[in-house]
């Protein structure tokens, strides 16, 4: 597992097609180094429009302004120094422009994961379809890892850590970890698009 955690790493970092994404997520590092306060509309604001710009996160259906006046109000500040894992929630639960009840998990996420990325891990449905597959050739985690279990945070995190500490991967951190199970469950889903053409062809 090392080795294919090193090698797709490698890949990331070196393929053409994913240069856009390495400059996005500098980009994205900055602004939350600059802003690393919730307490000011503007800066939350920034925020959120390039996390829903470059992660494709699809607020403009909830209302980005909105998001970002639910998270001014949540004075969340407090919550990511005490790494209070219970913030995601806080954020992903918010009520959009129609009145309509949303659960913004993965956008969440990310919001926390790049205020901190030592203590917040990041949801997404690619870093859900790896867990999946690993677990189902070793199970590596002490619960059924499903895209069910999944969508709590707390199991989330543990999955993440089973997964690390089972395949002995403690030198890598949660960015590199991350960068491996997006990368690899999103490889995965575009071989079997793949292999589903050639089967219709």
């Amino acid at each position: 597992m090392i080795s294919l955690v090193l090698n797709t790493l490698k890949e990331f970092e070196n393929l053409e097609s994913y240069e856009h994404y390495r400059k996005q997520e500098k980009l994205i590092e900055e602004i939350f180094q600059e802003n690393s306060k919730n307490d000011n509309e503007k800066s939350i604001l920034l925020k959120v429009c390039v996390l829903d710009s470059f992660y494709s996160t699809n607020l403009r259906m909830r209302g980005i302004y909105e998001v970002s006046k639910h998270i001014l109000s949540l004075n969340i500040d407090k919550d990511l120094k005490e790494k209070n894992i219970n913030v995601i929630e806080k954020i992903a639960n918010f009520k959009d422009t129609k009145g309509k009840q949303c659960f913004l998990y993965s956008f969440a996420s990310k919001y926390c994961f790049h205020h901190d990325k030592e203590n917040y891990v990041i949801y997404d449905k690619f870093v859900q379809k790896s867990l999946i597959h690993f677990f189902a050739e070793e199970r590596f985690c002490d619960f059924e890892i499903t895209g069910e279990t999944l969508k709590k945070y707390e199991n989330l995190i543990k999955a993440i850590e089973s997964f690390r500490s089972f395949y002995k991967l403690d030198d890598f951190n949660n960015r590199q970890i991350d960068h491996f199970l997006w990368f690899y469950g999103k490889d995965e889903e575009e071989r079997n698009k793949r292999n589903k053409n050639k089967q219709k062809a």
